[in-house]
Formats: C-alpha cells, structure tokens, sequence
C-alpha cells in the first residue's frame, strides 16, 4: 500500500492519498504495487552511472520472480474528468479529475465526461484501448438494433462489465507485472539493454527528440509510477517512430523500428455527452467502421489479450478492427524496482521491434483520406505544421467514398444519429503528431463542431459546396495579403532611388525572412478560425435556402477582406519612421485587394441597383 502519489500535471497539483483511492474505487480493490523485473539497490545505482548499460543475464527467469498484480483493471491508473452523476441529464455538471481502473471507466462511463492526460498522443491511445473492450466485450458484430438497445440504455450493464472482465482468459491479461503474460509487454526481453522510460513518451526530450513539454534527460532518467508506466506502454504502440534499433540478447542487432499505426494521420474521436456516449459514437454498426466489406464479413482477430503470446515479433496484415486497436507494435518488457518507501516504481523498459502490419491499413475507421488526384492513391489526412485544422474542413464534411478524399468512417453513422436525436452539431477531438522521420516535431490536440447538415457525399452542391467555395475565398485573401507584406519588404530592402519608380528587387531570402518575422499571416488566419466557425453554424441552419447561404458566403468575403487588412496593418503599425518606411507600407497597401469573386459579385450589385 502506498500513502501519496504526486504529480504537476499542467496547472494542477494532483495528490491522490491511499484513502481517497480506496473510496474514489468501489469497484476494485485497494491499490497494490509490486515490483515486476527487480534489479537490486546497488546494481540499480550502478546502472545509472553506467547509462542504463545493466547486467545482460538475469540473475533468474522473469516468471520465477516474486510479485504482486497491478491489474488495470481495477488499479486506479486512467485519468479521467468525472462528474458523479449521469451527464444526459445534466450534461454541464461539473467535473473532477480522478483516476479509475477499465472497469470503473466502464460501469461509470455514462458519468465520465472523458479522458483526460497532458498528452493528446496518450489520450488517444487510451480511447482506443476502450474502444476495443467494448467492440470485444459489447458490440462484436455489426448489429444495428443491438447498438440502438445499447444507447438507449444510456449505459453499460455492471453485471457484463464485471464477467467481461472476471472472464479466465483475460483476468490476469491486464496486469501489468504479470510474470508469464504483462499486459501490453513480453515477459522476455528481446534487446540486450533497456532504455530510459523517457522513450515511451514523446513529449519527452529523448534520442531525436526535442523537449517539448518536458525536460527529462536520457543521462538523467526520471522513474515512473505504474500508472504513468502502463500509459507509456499504451501509446508506444500507437505512435512509436521508425528508426535504428539497439543490440539485441542473442548476438547482432535487432530489426530496425518500424512506425506504429497511428503515425501520420489525424485521429477524429467524436465526442458525446459522456464517455460512454463517445464510445458508442465511435463504435457504430456500420462495415466501414469496422474494417468490414460488409456485415457478413469475418469481425477478425480479438484483441490482442486474447490472442497466443508469441515468442517473436510478426510481419502479418491486420485481421479486424480488435486487431487494429490492440496492435503490438512494440515488444516491450519493464523494469521496475522499489523506491526507499517499498513503492513499486518503472525505472527502464527493455523496447524491440514488434509486429509489423504488412499491408498497413488502407483505412483507419477514425482518420480522414486525402487524395490529390485521381492517378495517385488516397492517404491518410494529417496535420501540418503552421497550418490550423479548420482550413480543410471541405475534406472531412465530406464524407468518405472509395478512391477519393473525405471524413472518417464514422461520420456517416454520425448524420444519422443527428438525424434521430435532433442534434445539429457535435464535438470532435482530433489527435496526431507531425514528425520528421524517427523526430517529433509537434503533437497536436485541436477540438472543432462537425454541423450533420454539412456532412454530404458531394461538394458540387449544398451547404457543403459554400463550405469549400469559403476555404478557397480565405486562401485566395492570405495571397494577397502576402503580397502586399512582400511588397513592403522588398521597398524597406531595396529602396527605389530618388524620382524612379521601378520595382525593388532585394535579396529574395532576406526579403522572406523580414515577411516571415513580421507575421501578418499567422495573425490572419487565428482571426479567422472563430469567425469560420459562426459560418459553418450559419450555413448548417436548417431553415437556410441557397440565397440565404450566398449571403453568408459573401459576408464571410467581406470578413476576411476586412481581416487581412487589420493584420496588414497591425504588423506594419511601426513602420512610420522616415519616408522610406511610409512609401513601403503604401506600396503594401494598394497591393492588398479583395478576393476576384468579391470584386465580381460586389460590380454585380452595383450594376442592379443602377438599374
């Protein structure tokens, strides 16, 4: 038993003492932590100094270790903001953030607002674990009215929960320190050292990667508790990198890294009311959704708790969606010791090459496709560095068919339920990470409505066809307002001489940087984002004919033709020492213009009122 565990986690002090966990969990029992791969004290110290380069030879089978479970099931281990009450009668009720274990987060998903971690990478991972449960555990074939019965249920039945769980099978394949079969590891390493914890985090400065949240150092490596452990292991196998792999126990190198699923493409989580709405969401009774031809195809493997444990890593094509979400992409085996309080603590983890999914999924149920162009193959939608989701919403409104771009899988079923319910607009989550090779370069978390009157097969027609007429008017707009930054940057490098009137023509590299420095973009397109929202709201309303969504659009070609100037203007506001400077932001000024359709359809307004 443990008396405190403590953690900064953002702006929180978070401090969860041996009581409150224990009344905080009804469910399961008190916390036990208990140690999984030992190394001794001295050994340990030594190991540190030496840079994780340990003792090859363990000392006795991992299975003959002595140890005690830390069973996810019932340990409290998964954050979460929970309101204590059911949030489809009081969706606005407040939240408190708590950690359950899987059968808590079940029983009460319907009180769980959702999942909530520093890391947006890890709070995907862990959506997906959930995920997998209730497709294995609640909704394993395509099943329509059976998924209708559940969400009007409005939440999961204790009773299943409880014998999904206490099923022989997969009651010790939770535990995370269990000696023949860890869960999410292999109780075999197959690397000759072990890495710093740090490698399961990618918010973490480790090997290629930058700090970005954290400053954590290989040379100084920072143990874990096994919550924060069985977290890493979790999104290892979602978002690992390729890249050169270590020495491996049997002589030579182990097989390099390869990327794991989720690398490269955005992660759309619809969210609900609720987690248990949100998992419901996530997990409708369509094919597509399932990585199903159709409703009589084969659901595939089961997760892979209940699979064979292999004794070395596969290449093989994915078999199902459980498959899919439980995918092994790294072998993994944790060390752990006790701290000077006999708290079990993660302090390394042995990482190899896991299996390989050859092919790779041509279609994650949970990501958009993008396709360039007819001769070449669709691929997975991603986010881009300096480029703010929102400016593709045309590819995820509409929604997905065969050899061309659009929205998740599970967006169709989303059209329907909005139609039942009567709801005009949910949240969705969208996760992923933008990398260069085996470095991250950024994570992100962004959250933005998807209008159901705005998901369409077609984008020649319909509200969604003012949706991607808007994107290209607020491109068009950025193009012009870069020309005229541009424009001034070439007069403040290279000024006309006295009483000529030719164009400047300065270094073009420093001419970039000085428009780069100023900003003017970055600030348009922040401007923007809020205001593009109010027009998605504008053009989804039901009682909207097309005049009245013409109207919208150019309003919204005024907003943005108003919006370029105001960041042309703040970024050149100190430009106004000499004449030199004035006669360039002038020069930028005339430069700026309104988008050709907003000139055209202005010029047509004004010939019928002089009519």
């Amino acid at each position: 038993m443990f008396s405190a565990v403590s953690r900064l986690r953002s702006q929180h002090i978070w401090v969860i003492d041996a009581e409150s966990v224990h009344d905080a969990n009804p469910i399961g029992p008190p916390t036990r932590l208990c140690p999984y791969f030992m190394l001794a004290r001295d050994d340990f110290v030594q190991s540190r100094q030496e840079k994780f380069h340990v003792e090859t030879q363990l000392p006795f089978p991992l299975a003959d270790q002595p140890m005690s479970p830390f069973n996810l099931i019932h340990e409290p281990w998964l954050p979460v903001l929970d309101a204590g009450t059911n949030l489809r009668a009081v969706p606005e009720h407040p939240v408190s953030l708590r950690e359950v274990g899987l059968q808590e987060a079940l029983v009460r998903a319907h009180e769980i607002r959702e999942v909530y971690t520093d890391a947006p990478l890890e709070t995907i991972a862990l959506y997906r674990l959930l995920l997998a449960i209730v497709i294995d555990g609640f909704l394993p074939d395509v099943d329509e009215a059976a998924w209708q019965a559940l969400w009007q249920q409005g939440h999961f039945d204790r009773g299943v929960v409880a014998r999904y769980f206490a099923d022989p099978v997969r009651e010790d394949r939770f535990d995370l320190l269990h000696p023949e079969r860890p869960f999410y590891q292999h109780p075999t390493p197959l690397a000759k050292e072990p890495s710093p914890m740090s490698k399961l985090f990618h918010a973490e400065a480790s090997g290629n990667n930058a700090t970005l949240f954290g400053h954590e150092l290989d040379q100084e490596p920072r143990p874990r508790t096994l919550a924060e452990a069985a977290r890493g292991i979790i999104g290892a196998h979602a978002y690992s990198l390729a890249g050169l792999a270590g020495a491996s126990r049997q002589g030579g190198r182990l097989p390099n890294f390869s990327y794991a699923p989720l690398v490269g493409g955005a992660v759309f989580w619809i969210r609900g009311r609720s987690l248990f709405e949100a998992l419901l969401l996530n997990a409708p009774p369509d094919p597509d959704a399932r990585l199903m031809y159709d409703e009589d195809d084969h659901v595939g493997r089961p997760p892979a708790w209940q699979q064979p444990l292999a004794e070395t890593p596969s290449k093989r094509p994915v078999e199902g969606y459980r498959d899919y979400l439980t995918w092994q992409a790294r072998h993994l085996t944790l060390v752990t010791e006790q701290d000077e309080n006999g708290v079990t603590i993660a302090t390394s983890v042995y990482q190899a090459q896991g299996d390989k999914d050859d092919p790779p999924v041509a279609k994650d149920p949970l990501m958009a496709m993008v396709i360039p162009d007819k001769k070449k193959a669709a691929f997975p939608f991603g986010f881009r560095a300096n480029r703010a989701l929102w400016r593709d919403a045309d590819i995820f409104f509409k929604l997905y068919k065969k050899n061309d771009s659009g929205s998740p899988s599970t967006f169709d079923w989303l059209r329907e339920m909005a139609e039942e319910e009567d709801v005009d607009q949910y949240a969705v989550d969208v996760f992923g990470l933008v990398n260069d090779q085996a470095k991250v370069e950024l994570w992100r978390h962004e959250r933005m409505p998807v209008f159901s009157a705005l998901l369409s097969e077609e984008d020649s027609a319909g509200p969604l066809h003012e949706v991607t007429r808007a994107l290209k008017f607020a491109e068009a707009q950025r193009k012009n307002l870069g020309g005229a930054v541009r424009t001034v940057a070439d007069y403040l490098l290279a000024p006309p001489a006295p009483g000529k009137d030719e164009r400047p023509k300065p270094d073009g590299k420093a001419a970039r940087s000085l428009v780069d420095a100023l900003g003017a973009e970055a600030r348009y397109w922040a401007a923007l984002e809020p205001k593009f929202y109010v027009l998605l709201r504008d053009l989804a309303n039901p009682a909207g004919d097309y005049d009245t969504r013409q109207t919208h659009l150019w309003a919204w070609a005024k907003d943005i033709y108003q919006t370029a100037r105001t960041a042309f203007e703040t970024v050149t506001s100190h430009l106004d020492q000499d004449a030199r400077q004035l006669r360039a932001v002038a020069e930028g000024t005339r430069r700026i213009g309104r988008v050709k359709e907003y000139r055209d359809h202005l010029k047509h307004v004004e010939e019928e009122t002089m009519l």
